[in-house]
Parts: structure tokens; sequence; C-alpha cells
């Protein structure tokens, strides 16, 4: 489409888009996550197609069962300042559909205030772990790229940092990634996440080297990426090699943190990989100790909750709990005082035990334990429940 045909379009739909609206209107066009929580808050009032024909609805399998595919919606945005009116144009473009928002021109400012707030006041919160960690985890991600990148370069050192998060599921990985993902947002610093399946696609269609790019500093997870961290002694793949060669080959990165997180042991992960220079950081995640439980519970659970339950107990009572089983125990609460209109701790701390008895494997655990013939000592044996795990 030429640029003349595509301003005509775009004229004849915000002339639509401000019909609607009863006021001129100037066009926005939002981000994803943005629209997704812009939609959240905004009710819908009026939908209309464009022109003088109906509006055309998309009809899918999901649970809405259809949606708009050309046409415009009037929303409206309650704000403390009162009620915000503005409008989605939704239009086909070629086998694609695109959207944009049509916001009041006297109204843009206040749209746009409110929206900014709307983010800053959603940013996750900062992860329930040690303090030190915490500030390690902050030093060589955030505040790394937040160094005078010439500096750095200055003195000969390359503005690239490695940090792997290292624990079993459930005990505060993706916790502290959502808090870094939020905090490079906040300070316009970039974030992308890379799983194994973007990866798979990425080597099908040979643009691995896009995975492992920014336009401008910030934050590349690899998401429990355990396939590229294993010890190649046992898994010798083109697919691994690929990995290490774009990490750091010659085309060198700059003003780039690479973040990994996998549940392997340290010892399990290839030492190519772990290297310095690949791997700078490694942060463990164990299960939380009474301390951080109790953090968990006094920052992260209801008001209610805390007041009808003995938080002293539920901490002693959830001993070897991860974070992931300690949410877990606080839905039974709640689903439990729905249905008895009573905080039932006890019955809680039942059915969770029970969940445990049968999770439990049914071979004997610990260094002196034997299975198949193999010895459980250091080298060969189990890990001892309860064990903390070595920093």
């Amino acid at each position: 489409m030429s640029l003349s045909k595509y301003q005509i379009e775009l004229d004849d739909c915000l002339a639509q888009a401000a019909e609607l609206l009863g006021r001129p209107a100037q066009p926005v066009w939002l981000e994803w996550e943005l629209e997704k929580s812009l939609l959240e808050m905004a009710v819908l009032e009026a939908r209309r197609g464009l022109g003088r024909q109906p509006a055309v609805f998309a009809l899918d399998r999901s649970k809405r069962g259809h949606e708009l595919y050309v046409g415009i919606e009037r929303y409206r945005w309650q704000t403390e300042e009162g009620p915000l009116r503005i409008a989605r144009v939704v239009l086909p473009c070629g086998t694609d559909v695109e959207d944009f928002w049509a916001v009041p021109q006297e109204e843009y400012r206040r749209f746009y205030r409110r929206l900014r707030r709307h983010v800053r006041d959603q940013q996750a919160p900062a992860p329930v772990m040690p303090d030190a960690d915490r500030k390690r985890l902050w030093d060589n991600t955030i505040g790394f790229l937040r160094c005078g990148q010439d500096e750095l370069r200055r003195y000969g050192v390359t503005p690239k940092r490695g940090l792997l998060l290292l624990g079993e599921p459930g005990n505060g990985k993706t916790m502290a990634c959502r808090w870094l993902a939020g905090e490079c947002r906040r300070r316009g610093l970039a974030w992308k996440t890379v799983t194994s399946e973007m990866y798979d696609d990425a080597r099908a269609a040979r643009e691995v080297p896009t995975l492992f790019r920014l336009d401008s500093p910030g934050v590349i997870l690899f998401d429990d990426f355990d396939a590229a961290l294993r010890d190649r002694e046992e898994s010798q793949t083109e697919k691994h090699s690929t990995f290490l060669s774009e990490l750091d080959g010659m085309d060198q990165k700059r003003g780039i943190v690479y973040l990994f997180t996998s549940n392997a042991k340290l010892d399990e992960l290839d030492p190519a990989m772990c290297r310095p220079g690949r791997l700078d950081v490694v942060i463990r995640f164990p299960k939380p100790d009474a301390r951080l439980r109790r953090c968990l519970i006094a920052t992260r659970w209801h008001e209610d909750l805390l007041a009808g339950v003995d938080v002293e107990a539920v901490v002693a009572d959830t001993q070897g709990f991860s974070f992931a089983e300690l949410e877990e125990a606080k839905k039974l609460l709640v689903i439990r005082y729905v249905d008895t209109r009573r905080w039932d701790w006890p019955w809680v701390r039942r059915a969770m035990l029970a969940r445990h008895t049968a999770a439990e494997p049914k071979r004997p655990i610990g260094f002196g334990a034997s299975t198949n013939g193999k010895s459980g000592g250091p080298n060969g044996g189990r890990h001892r429940v309860g064990e903390p795990a070595t920093r």
C-alpha cells in the first residue's frame, strides 16, 4: 500500500472513530500488553462497522467464541478524574488484522498520564529472596546495564553479562524474572524472552543470531533452557554447539545481559557453558527457609487471611514447602473459607500433608541409600531431603 493511500484510509477511519466519540480524535497505537491491560479496565459501550457496513466478527473456538474483525468499538474507562471514552478501530490488512486506538484530542494528555500510572502501579513486587542474593541479581542486571558502557569499553571490558538462576521449580526464579522484566520496562531497557521452542524454530529458519541480539541495552531471558546448558559429554549436538557459538562468537554482543533459568544441578551443566564470559554469576533458589516463608505470607497474603490464621503456625507447618506449594496452601485456605466461612488452617495443613505423603518416593533417600546396586555416596547418591544446597 502506498503512503498516500494509507493516509487516506487512516483519515477515513479516524473520522468515523471521532463520530462515534462525538469529538475530534487522535490515533494511538498500543503495544500488546498495554492494550490487554486497557481492555481489562475499560467497558464496551458501543460497536459499529466501518462506513455503512455492519461490524464483521471472526468466529473461533475460544471461550469468547468471537471477536471483532472489522469495525469500531467505543469503550468507557472510569478514571479518578471521571469517565474517559476511547475508541478501538479494527481493520483488515492483507491476510492479517490491524487495530489502533482513537483518543479525544483534548483528553490525550489525561489518557497518557493514566495509562502510565497504571503501568507503574502494575509493576511486579520485588522477589522474596535473601537480601544479598537480590542485590547480586540487581547489580548484575539492571545495575550493570545502567553503568557507563563507554567507560567499560575504555578499559577493555566487554559490556556483556551472563547470569544463571538455578533451583527446583516453584522456588522463586519466575518471581525474580517478572520483577526484572518490569524494572527493565520502567527504565526504558529492552527485555526479550527466548524459549526452547523459539530456538528450534529459529534454527529451522536459519535465524538463530536474531535471538541473541537487541536493538538497545537490555536483558534476554533464556527460560528453562536445559538443552543448551547440560554437559555435552552426555549429549553432543549441533543445537548445543550453535548455541555456544552465538552466545559469544566472533560477533561480540554489547550492552546485553543473558539471563538463564534452569532446574538442573550445577555439576550437570556443561563446563564450556559455565566458564567466565558466558556465565559470570550463579544465583541459587533453594526451598525457602522460615524467614522467607514468613516474608511471603506477610507481604503477599490478603489482610483477612493474616487476621484469620496464626501466621507462625503456618510458617512452622510449611517447613520444606516451596513458594509454589505455599501459594497452593493459600488457595486451599480461601476455597475452604468460601465453603465454610471460616479460616480453617488445620484442614489445609492436613490436605497439604496428605499430598506430600502421596508424592514421596517409595525408595530409600539419602547418601546411605542404594538403588539398583549403585552406591549412595556423594558422587552417586541422591540429595538428602531437607538438606540445603551449597552456595
